[in-house]
């Protein structure tokens, strides 16, 4: 009999669990939606989560009315995949958690697939990985996994989740809350805004590159980056979404 994996904080995981397999595309994509919220420490009320499913691809065909998404959520509740607390806050249980941990590796990879594999460019990625995850078998997916030298993050800079193993990113720091002169190391990118991973990619402010901030406005609500290409005038909403973490030299 195969042994059962503890997750974070005691959570029991079973990764041969086949449950998986057997939810809907829609449920995948609010594990999805879930499970990255629990990597940043959100708790969402439902209408948080359905700000959250509008930024989804609308080819997912998922529905976004805070009805909809209620529905979607006690039918969640039954098959034991969230809990819903008198807080009114959606928290996964631990198959949730599980769940969430299948379907964001298979995402992650698929977008390593169209980048890294196919060429397409890293603005293009996320969305195209909507398209192909819900397709990938445990089989296509060790097989993905090697072919891409086991990658431990995504093109974004989020962690690709080993099988029954939820991890939550180290401590670190947004753009627009470092000091100026200090140079630091991009360590994660928003990658559902196409346009803003245009502008990002073309600016190379993008994972594993540094950056430093050079100008700080605050109250203009504007900053002069010094990118690794040259320098460029971002806003503090952008800055906002752009993690960093310390520059570490080679």
């Amino acid at each position: 009999m195969s042994q059962s994996n503890k997750g974070v904080n005691g959570t029991t995981l079973a990764p041969e669990d086949p449950f998986i397999e057997r939810l809907s595309s829609g449920a995948e994509n609010y594990l999805l939606c879930l499970y990255r919220m629990w990597e940043d420490s959100e708790v969402p009320t439902i209408t948080q989560l359905t700000d959250t499913l509008k930024r989804l691809p609308q080819t997912e065909g998922l529905g976004t009315s805070v009805p909809s998404v209620a529905g979607m959520i006690r039918r969640m509740q039954r098959q034991a995949l969230v809990d819903l607390g008198d807080d009114k806050r959606i928290r996964l249980t631990g198959k949730g958690l599980e769940g969430g941990v299948n379907i964001a590796r298979r995402h992650r990879l698929a977008e390593w697939l169209v980048v890294q594999l196919l060429g397409m460019e890293l603005y293009q990625g996320h969305n195209e990985a909507h398209r192909l995850e819900h397709g990938i078998s445990q089989d296509f997916e060790e097989k993905l996994f090697e072919r891409l030298g086991q990658p431990t993050r995504s093109p974004y800079g989020r962690l690709i989740p080993k099988v029954g193993e939820p991890e939550r990113a180290t401590v670190t720091q947004t753009l627009d809350s470092v000091p100026s002169g200090v140079i630091y190391t991009v360590d994660r990118v928003p990658e559902e805004d196409m346009e803003l991973l245009r502008f990002l990619s073309g600016a190379m402010i993008v994972p594993d590159r540094d950056v430093e901030v050079v100008e700080a406005a605050p109250y203009r609500g504007v900053m002069t980056v010094q990118t690794q290409q040259d320098k460029v005038s971002i806003g503090y909403n952008v800055a906002s979404q752009i993690v960093v973490r310390p520059h570490n030299p080679q």
